[in-house]
């Protein structure tokens, strides 16, 4: 997005978006060969873990260009997602000290439900390895670490499926 949020979304449904009614126009098999190509590229030759719309609306340009497609994308294609970002590393500081972990979930759950509050698309929550190392006091990733990062990530799930009444998805980074 053009704020530099990061969004998943799969090489079809972005084609689908920036295509609108002209993907009927292309064989199904052509679009396919096309989104493996400009896939390909951004993982293997790039090594790219992730891509903007601009990027990948830019690549699939010259390839279907390359196919003789004339091709012009908008430059923004209408993604219409809202997102509510928590950094789980700031909330974790911000959480009194003696029973750590007891208030830390109960911050959470707040936070969950604030945010749903907004009807997002989409609730991502950054930080997650710093914020475990700092409520286990771990210096270094361990097993507790482990342990800590799963009841984490099991609460989050647990709070949405509990508090979302429309499909919203959860992003843990």
């Amino acid at each position: 997005m053009s704020t530099g949020e990061l969004l998943p979304c799969s090489a079809e449904a972005i084609t689908e978006e920036l295509l609108g009614d002209a993907i009927d126009l292309i064989e199904p098999q052509t679009i396919r060969e096309v989104l493996k190509a400009v896939v390909h590229y951004f993982r293997e030759n790039q090594a790219y873990s992730s891509v903007s719309v601009d990027q990948f609306s830019s690549a699939l340009g010259k390839v279907l260009q390359g196919f003789g497609f004339d091709v012009v994308f908008d430059e923004d294609p209408g993604l219409n997602l809202r997102i509510e970002q928590t950094d789980l590393r700031k909330l974790a500081n911000e959480t009194p000290g003696h029973a750590l972990e007891l208030f830390f979930f109960q911050q959470l759950r707040c936070r969950v439900r604030a945010n749903l509050r907004h009807s997002p698309n989409i609730i991502q929550f950054d930080g997650l390895r710093d914020c475990v190392k700092l409520l286990v006091g771990a210096e270094r990733w361990c097993g507790r670490c482990r342990r800590m990062h799963g009841q984490i990530v099991d609460y989050l799930r647990t709070c949405l499926d509990h508090d979302s009444r429309r499909d919203c998805s959860l992003l843990i980074r």
